[in-house]
């Protein structure tokens, strides 16, 4: 009930700030990407093929990452993805100042139940999938499934809304919205096939097809739109990947929940399995969670790179105000064997884990273990500028620091 309340109050602000900004959405064409995992390469990848269309200066975004007022680019320091609506229509009001036409909005479950994007209407949608997340905010899945499913509110009459056929709950949402004579349109298992996209992982064919599908909807030409994809070689935290001089992958990537991790390290092995190696080729990883969010995923978490990494070690994400020995707890329940040091146990192989609180320290131990071939993988963090410690942001570039360790260290 009070969450209901304050939700109330939610929309309310939403419409002032709104009315307060000159309602600078007007005449604007807004597009909404929601989904547990993708939505900010699935926006990268929909603001390019836009900007192929329609020009870089007249297109904005608004994303976990980043945020883009037509050529000029400003990073997210935030830590939220969908900001509050002030921030919003702020950041509206300055796009449509400068000249924005189409803007893209990175749109989150908590936004959609909050009303933080009331009196918007979206040109068109994308529902990518849901799997479990934010349990802690909305409690069921069934719950978590229905504040996305928000998103289609806001769509315009006869506007395009592109989901995850293979998507138990985003199927689900479809179907209503085609009894409601809305616009559907349903990404298959292969249209995703079909999809070219120069971006690494399973994942993103399915981000590409999105917009794929969405943009022919849009009326944008083929070549335009494939041309848009392609020129998204790699998104800013997102299954980046770069090699050290001894002949090492490493690669940084945001995912945060068992689905995103599950289906990260399945690549990584796919790929390692179709190279040879006469030594190298194992899987080394951080293992992190942020406090104060769903803890019952966090075992599930832990499952999900055992199955795949060779050596891991967990380490600080953002733990808030939590205990750390809390977070890691959850964690260790989902590994093969108890905490033992060097520990270590085995799921039809051998998984060494072991514990390193500062995640620094964590990432030098990782990269000092690798051999030529093998791969490191950091996750949990991405391109974020911060870690939140207590009740303080402390700044935190994991790419930075994983340079400056091989400057230091190799």
């Amino acid at each position: 009930m009070i969450q209901f309340l304050k939700n109330i109050g939610h929309f309310f602000e939403a419409r002032l700030w709104r009315l307060a900004y000159g309602i600078p959405d007007k005449g604007m064409r807004i597009f909404g990407v929601t989904g547990t995992n993708g939505k900010t390469t699935t926006c990268y990848l929909l603001a390019r093929v836009l900007e192929e269309a329609h020009g870089k200066q007249h297109v904005g975004i608004l994303t976990t990452v980043a945020f883009r007022i037509g050529g000029q680019e400003e990073i997210n320091e935030t830590k939220m993805t969908t900001l509050p609506s002030r921030k919003i229509f702020s950041y509206l009001a300055r796009m449509k100042k400068a000249g924005v036409e189409y803007v893209v909005l990175e749109t989150t479950s908590h936004a959609l139940d909050q009303h933080r994007i009331s009196g918007i209407q979206f040109d068109g949608a994308i529902i990518l999938n849901v799997t479990r997340e934010h349990l802690d905010y909305h409690g069921t899945m069934k719950q978590y499934a229905r504040a996305k499913e928000k998103i289609v509110r806001y769509l315009r009459i006869g506007a395009p809304l592109v989901g995850k056929e293979s998507d138990a709950h985003v199927r689900k949402m479809m179907d209503r919205a085609e009894k409601r004579g809305l616009n559907v349109i349903r990404m298959t298992n292969e249209s995703i096939a079909n999809t070219m996209t120069i971006l690494s992982g399973s994942i993103n064919k399915e981000n590409a097809c999105a917009v794929a599908l969405l943009g022919h909807a849009l009326d944008i030409p083929a070549k335009v739109i494939q041309s848009g994809i392609n020129a998204v070689s790699s998104v800013p935290g997102r299954m980046e990947k770069f090699q050290t001089p001894q002949g090492v992958t490493v690669i940084i990537d945001y995912a945060v929940t068992p689905d995103a991790l599950e289906r990260l390290y399945a690549d990584i092995k796919k790929d390692l399995a179709r190279r040879s190696f006469s030594e190298g080729g194992k899987i080394l990883a951080t293992l992190s969670a942020a406090g104060l969010r769903d803890r019952g995923k966090r075992a599930d978490m832990a499952r999900a790179v055992a199955k795949y990494a060779d050596y891991i070690v967990v380490t600080r994400e953002d733990p808030w105000t939590e205990s750390e020995e809390q977070i890691f707890s959850d964690l260790e329940n989902g590994l093969p064997s108890p905490y033992q040091g060097e520990g270590g146990g085995e799921v039809g192989r051998k998984v060494v884990w072991q514990h390193i609180v500062d995640r620094r320290e964590a990432l030098k131990t990782l990269l000092q273990q690798a051999k030529p071939g093998d791969v490191v993988v950091a996750t949990g963090k991405g391109a974020e500028r911060g870690m939140g410690i207590g009740k303080e942001v402390v700044p935190w570039n994991e790419r930075e620091v994983i340079n400056e360790l091989l400057a230091d260290s190799f």
